[in-house]
């Protein structure tokens, strides 16, 4: 016997959540992080401190 039909509603609730949380942090993150030097357009691959 498989558990309580309430329990797995909330399991799959909170794998949802959980994984609209992290594909959300993630895209963030990937915005947050500079671009290598070779992706960059010309002027800004300069260094912003030369």
């Amino acid at each position: 016997m498989g558990p309580h039909p309430a329990v797995a509603a909330i399991r799959l609730a909170v794998r949802r959540v959980l994984h609209d949380v992290l594909t959300d942090f993630q895209r963030h993150a990937d915005h947050d992080r500079p671009a290598d030097a070779a992706r960059r357009p010309a002027h800004a691959a300069r260094s912003r401190y030369a």
